[in-house]
């Protein structure tokens, strides 16, 4: 039994030093395998045979250290950085991986981690120039130019040709306002290398900075000429002049660029975005198309055309190079933010966010996807998603105008003031001369009655475009507020000289008019506007319905009668002349009549949706619900895209207790139809109150006072949405400003006892 013992421990130790030995020939194989793979430059295959070593014994340093290296050579700079933490940790006095460390850590903003390996590495081998180049740029990070500065001056003197250390100097005394030290480096840096092309462009863009324009031409010419042929040379000395204004030379340069590059589409590129920015469209198009004449195939060239397509309105061509990229390549960004952005113009918001929605998970970063995502957001109504991804935009990119102003407009309709003009002053500090900023600078002081602030802002808007009718008109609107009806209608009139066919422009001078109860004079105006809008029907619906207006104010039903049914003759689907209409009959006592009139209307021709809409408003204006219903639903079997009896099904819906997701359906639909009008819009916020959607409500009944401002129901609707999302300051004004208006209107009751408890 001893025996047997003393057998098994020795056969034991023969296993065990025969596996190390096994272990040491296999590592010693897959070391020299390894080894001869990488001086091949096989790298995949040197990087199993070193991983192999791994596997076997993890500590093994030489392993460790070609497997650092190898992972550089391929590319893949994060398991490149761990194996060089692991080479450091295994050996810490490794000179090579600290240097590649210091680096890594630099290039990713880890500056006090880079500082502690270039210092170490320095200590050792103080004149290591790499080292030397990392210092210097950590010390820039940590704003420390002076001791930057001393780093670059040891580097040239351990190596007088050193052209970076001279640019960098060069940078650095520029910027400490040493121009002739920063041109002497400059110059010494081309003297080192004179065939260099970087010293040399760096010289010219010192000469530019300086606005030192004479010398930074001589000095591109003179490269030139001893590059003729280099095309990037041409294209800059174009960017050159066309910085400086100097349009034909700066085309002269491009096109140089084209003869010397002979079959290259970059210079066709560069000219026709030339062309594009001076708006010299018909060369635009032709230079993009004489691009995709050499590359057929180039998925950018495309993109370029389908870009300049979409912004030119050309819809259809756009739409066709969006679908040959995505055949291509269906995975291509660029296409699918393009036909994101078809998907918005279209209105087509639900399909636009499901590609908007794709393209953030993909890119978490996009700015512009996350912008058009909240333009998206504006357009169904949802502004609570739409500021959270303006807002979104904006921090990812501080300097979108575009965002910004989108932000400014909805802060505004939700009469946030200070927000409105915080965003709108924001890109103001960069763009002063900002039109749409300016305006909504103005529009908020209005609107908070800062009467002087207001009337500075849109002088503004006159002195930024004189031909431009809207600072004139938003004048006039102030003016008339404070009932300076002679400035008021001077700046209407103006508005109207540059552009006649303004109608609210026009509406509000023939109501100045009838203020001033000079009856007369706004019929004339009326005549001599009808000739400016001849062609357009909606245009003469709107005049004759200002008609009946004036006619009212002097009593005179029957004139006024006509002029409504004729407003209905030239637009079926215009809303006010229905109202009108009905409160005549019923002033009248004459309803019943009117109802016999257009059922005998409907008794001969059974197939017209205007009786029905009529009968409809009348009944409604009686509070006869229930045939008022049925004749706005009449309507709307014969013409399913009546807007004017779907905004009234709607209301009715809505008011009356009835179904408020088919009430949605219409509200939408009536929206859909005529986006721009005040009633839809008012019904549509309407609807969404009863819903308990408060957020969209107050957006939608916002826009809507945007355009009537002295309507009590709107202000009474907007008051109450604003009680349910719990604004009780916003909700007392609008009430308080309802009841000034008129306290009989249908809901008054309501707004006192609500104001009661506030």
């Amino acid at each position: 039994m001893h025996m047997a013992k003393r057998f098994l421990i020795m056969l034991s130790l023969v296993l065990v030093t025969c596996g190390c030995a096994s272990d040491e020939d296999k590592i010693s194989a897959h070391v020299e395998k390894g080894k001869g793979y990488f001086e091949a430059g096989e790298y995949k295959n040197a990087e199993i045979e070193f991983k192999n070593v791994i596997q076997i014994n993890a500590k093994h340093l030489e392993a460790n250290r070609y497997l650092a290296e190898i992972h550089l050579k391929l590319g893949n700079a994060q398991d490149a950085f761990r194996q060089y933490m692991k080479v450091e940790s295994l050996e810490p006095e490794n000179t090579d991986a600290k240097r590649k460390l210091a680096t890594f850590y630099f290039l990713g903003k880890r500056y006090d981690e880079a500082g502690k390996r270039v210092e170490a590495v320095l200590q050792k081998n103080p004149d290591d120039i790499e080292m030397l180049y990392l210092r210097s740029g950590i010390l820039e990070q940590d704003s420390q130019a002076d001791e930057a500065e001393k780093v670059f001056r040891k580097i040239i003197s351990l190596d007088s040709r050193q052209t970076r250390a001279y640019l960098s100097l060069a940078r650095i005394l520029a910027g400490k306002k040493d121009a002739g030290g920063a041109e002497e480096n400059l110059k010494q840096a081309i003297a080192v290398n004179p065939d260099e092309i970087k010293p040399q462009l760096a010289l010219f863009g010192f000469y530019v900075s300086q606005k030192k324009f004479e010398q930074a031409e001589a000095h591109i010419r003179g490269l030139l000429e001893a590059n003729p042929s280099d095309v990037d040379l041409h294209i800059l000395l174009g960017n050159f002049y066309f910085s400086r204004r100097q349009e034909k030379q700066a085309e002269a340069a491009y096109l140089r660029a084209i003869e010397t590059a002979s079959g290259e589409i970059r210079p066709y590129m560069v000219i026709a975005g030339f062309y594009d920015t001076i708006g010299n469209k018909e060369k635009t198009l032709a230079m993009y198309e004489k691009a995709l004449e050499i590359q057929p195939e180039e998925i950018r060239i495309m993109e370029a055309l389908a870009r300049f397509h979409f912004r030119n309105k050309n819809i259809d061509t756009a739409e066709d190079f969006i679908g040959k990229m995505l055949a291509k390549n269906d995975k291509y960004f660029p296409a699918r933010m393009l036909k994101g952005e078809m998907l918005v113009l279209k209105r087509q918001f639900d399909d636009a966010i499901l590609i908007f929605d794709q393209l953030i998970q993909e890119d978490p970063n996009m700015g512009r996807a996350h912008y058009f995502r909240g333009v998206s957001y504006f357009g169904k109504g949802d502004i609570k998603i739409a500021k959270e991804s303006l807002l979104k935009a904006v921090d990812l990119t501080p300097g979108y105008t575009k965002a910004k102003l989108l932000l400014a407009e909805i802060y505004l309709r939700e009469r946030d003031f200070r927000q409105a003009q915080e965003e709108s002053e924001a890109v103001l500090r960069t763009i002063p001369t900002s039109y749409q900023a300016n305006l909504i600078v103005g529009n908020s002081h209005m609107y908070q009655q800062q009467t002087e602030q207001a009337e500075a802002a849109f002088q503004t808007l006159i002195r930024l475009e004189p031909e431009n009718p809207v600072g004139y008109y938003r004048l006039g609107l102030l003016y008339r507020v404070q009932k300076n009806h002679d400035a008021a209608l001077k700046n209407f009139e103006k508005a109207l000289a540059i552009n006649p066919k303004l109608m609210d422009v026009f509406s509000n001078l023939v109501l100045l008019y009838v203020a001033k109860k000079e009856y007369k004079t706004a019929l004339k105006k009326c005549d001599d506007q009808m000739r400016h809008v001849a062609q357009s029907p909606a245009s003469q619906a709107i005049i004759y319905d200002i008609r009946g207006g004036i006619y009212l104010a002097q009593r005179k039903k029957k004139e006024a009668e006509e002029a409504f049914m004729k407003a209905l003759e030239k637009n079926p689907d215009a809303m006010r002349p229905y109202y009108a209409l009905a409160r005549i009959y019923l002033s009248n006592k004459e309803e019943d009549k009117a109802i016999a009139q257009y059922e005998a209307v409907l008794e001969k021709n059974p197939s017209q949706a205007g009786p029905h809409m009529l009968l409809g408003t009348i009944y409604d204006m009686k509070k006869a619900y229930d045939k008022s219903e049925q004749h706005y639903r009449k309507a709307l079997e014969i013409r399913p895209d009546f807007a004017p009896a779907a905004n009234n099904l709607a209301y009715l819906l809505a008011d009356q207790g009835g179904n408020l997701n088919e009430a949605l359906r219409y509200a939408q639909k009536a929206k859909e139809l005529l986006p721009s009008d005040p009633g839809i819009s008012d019904t549509l916020g309407w609807v969404y109150y009863k819903k308990g959607s408060y957020a969209f409500a107050i957006t939608y009944l916002s826009e809507s006072l945007k355009k009537v401002s002295d309507n009590a129901t709107i202000h009474y609707h907007l008051g109450m949405a604003y009680y349910g999302n719990n604004e009780k300051e916003l909700a007392r004004e609008q009430l308080e400003k309802a009841l000034s208006l008129d306290k009989s209107f249908d809901g008054a009751e309501k707004a006192q006892e609500i104001l009661s408890g506030l």
